[in-house]
């Protein structure tokens, strides 16, 4: 409850008590033996005005007049008409107060995250009740703390937040604010950034022949983002980056390599962010072989051997732990 009061005639009052969301207005007399009959008075409260006389009756403290309910922030306006003829009345007094209704806003929707990308979200809230006072401002509070937010940014509802690392989890609030201050924050809403995927496991590399191998590979974490394509690399260097790159699927078949040639096979995967990183390297060496000149050209050699009689295309065969094996 709250009391506003003014002096009126000479020793006269007027009051406008707060009793939120009734307001009364009550009126008291200079002297005790004051007092006047058809007294008239009028209060204007939700933008009407009531009219209304009174006896105030001799030796009488305060009277109340009338009362109105008010649920909105807004002035209202006690008045004493006419003068009175009677000592500590007095008259006409116009008493007008501002009575604050209003709050702070209520919380927001939980943010909703969508276009997650690498480096940027898309945050969208709603706004709760306005507490009777128009929201002047909104905030989005974000942040890899769970409890807190450790970065606030201005927003219209609907904000992409930039400068976020890849691959990692954010946490995201919303509030607004109107004139009496700043709601509470909203629920807690996460997003994992995107990354490139992880690496893919080390080559595994089988049928080595002359001039080819076959390579197979398993895709590791997509880093949020479906797998768009793979890619195996290679070269006769052990370090740095593969030199050749061809497009491939697991397990796929790499032609055009040099006969007698130690090769090490690396795999890669892509996804919307980009290339991720190379594999571990396998590496293997080819069958070595021979070349003939045709003319002007130098061709691969193809070794046959006579078997009873007749040439057959020779096949190569390689010892492992004691036992012959055909190599192609």
């Amino acid at each position: 409850m709250t009391d506003y009061t003014k002096t009126t005639g000479v020793n006269g009052k007027m009051m406008i008590r707060d009793l939120n969301p009734k307001i009364e207005f009550w009126f008291k007399a200079g002297y005790a033996s004051d007092w006047w009959n058809g007294m008239p008075f009028n209060w204007t409260a939700n933008g009407k005005t009531t009219y209304k006389t009174i006896n105030y009756p001799k030796g009488a403290e305060w009277y109340k007049v009338g009362e109105v309910t008010v649920t909105t922030s807004q002035t209202v306006t006690f008045r004493l008409l006419e003068k009175s003829s009677a000592t500590g009345i007095g008259g006409p007094t116009t008493f007008s107060q501002y009575i604050q209704r209003a709050t702070v806003p209520a919380k927001p929707t939980t943010p909703v995250i969508s276009q997650i990308k690498a480096n940027s979200v898309y945050v969208t809230f709603s706004d709760g009740s306005n507490g009777g006072s128009a929201i002047t401002s909104r905030q989005i509070g974000y942040g890899t703390n769970s409890s807190t937010p450790q970065t606030t940014v201005s927003s219209n509802k609907a904000t992409t937040i930039t400068g976020l690392t890849p691959g990692t989890t954010y946490y995201f609030w919303a509030r607004t604010r109107n004139a009496i201050g700043w709601s509470s924050w909203s629920g807690r809403a996460s997003a994992k950034t995107l990354k490139v995927p992880d690496a893919p496991t080390t080559p595994l590399l089988a049928a080595v022949r002359m001039t080819s191998v076959d390579v197979a590979f398993t895709a590791n974490g997509n880093g949020g983002s479906a797998i768009t394509g793979f890619e195996i690399g290679y070269s006769t260097s052990s370090s740095g980056d593969p030199t050749t790159r061809v497009a491939a699927t697991s397990p796929a078949t790499v032609t055009g390599l040099t006969p007698g040639t130690t090769y090490y096979f690396r795999a890669r995967a892509k996804n919307s962010v980009g290339w991720g990183p190379w594999s571990g390297a396998s590496s293997i060496r080819t069958i070595a072989g021979a070349y003939v000149k045709v003319g002007a050209q130098w061709k691969l050699a193809v070794p046959y051997v006579n078997v009873g009689g007749t040439w057959k295309l020779a096949e190569p065969w390689v010892r492992s732990v004691g036992v012959w094996k055909r190599t192609t």
